[in-house]
């Protein structure tokens, strides 16, 4: 099924699927001519203000605030089609916490070890998560992601300890939760101009870029539009206090299309 602007109401498998399985896919939620536009300013971006992970080996090439620095970047963040079907999804209001690019260079990139997103998530929030939408085709050689279906719904604290994550990034989750370990995994490659969303909380990771060309995503991260600052122990980079509500300048509430309701 193609996610177009006149699908004002997401498909009842694919909200379904979001909250039962922790993730799901949307084939063609961008057009091609959106994909052009918007990958081109991924890239100019990424000359700008961008920086590599070395720390715990993964070599993705990030930008820092791509949706606060580039205007066409902020304006795929707020998308109103991406926002709408967001709010679907969740079933409550939201409001966008982030979006950035992301480039995995083909021969010099590591896999992505698995984790949660709520395990570097900076709020108090009743639902973080995450659209990942490819701005190139990216199959399986090229590094996309892999889920643990039903790993939101998993038992226990809703977080582990950043540090924890510091000491052992490729296995924290599991020794935590070892029945994680028997979990089927389910790997989605992606055309250009689709997405996967997955709840913060959902196990996931990626493959290395063994491919010959780079793989360029777009990460939009929504939250609970009643969401708090949370700054955690050693990091506090923002210039908010901790348990102040996100303020609507900097954290807008995600657009809908025109005439949604």
């Amino acid at each position: 099924m193609t996610f177009t602007d006149k699908a004002h109401a997401a498909a009842e498998h694919i909200v379904q699927d979001f909250r039962e399985r922790g993730f799901t896919h949307v084939p063609g939620l961008l057009t091609a001519d959106e994909v052009t536009r918007f990958r081109a300013a991924a890239t100019e971006t990424l000359a700008a203000h961008s920086h590599t992970d070395d720390e715990f080996g993964t070599r993705i090439t990030a930008t820092t605030d791509a949706w606060e620095h580039h205007p066409v970047l902020r304006e795929l963040a707020l998308h109103p089609r991406i926002g709408s079907l967001a709010e679907q999804l969740a079933g409550m209001p939201l409001r966008v916490w982030g979006g950035e690019v992301l480039r995995k260079n083909p021969g010099h990139s590591a896999p992505t070890g698995w984790h949660d997103d709520l395990t570097f998530a900076l709020l108090d929030s009743r639902l973080i998560f995450n659209a990942w939408i490819a701005l190139v085709d990216v199959p399986a050689e090229r590094g996309c992601l892999t889920f643990l279906p039903g790993s939101h719904r998993r038992g226990g604290p809703a977080h582990v300890e950043l540090n924890e994550y510091k000491s052992d990034p490729d296995n924290y989750l599991f020794t935590h939760w070892p029945e994680l370990h028997w979990n089927p995994r389910v790997t989605i490659p992606l055309r250009a101009g689709d997405a996967t969303f997955h709840h913060g909380r959902t196990a996931h990771c990626a493959g290395a870029n063994t491919s010959t060309e780079d793989r360029l995503s777009f990460l939009v991260t929504f939250t609970d539009a009643d969401a708090t600052y949370r700054p955690l122990p050693g990091h506090d980079p923002l210039d908010l206090s901790p348990g102040q509500p996100l303020p609507d300048h900097r954290y807008p509430r995600t657009p809908r299309p025109h005439g949604a309701r």
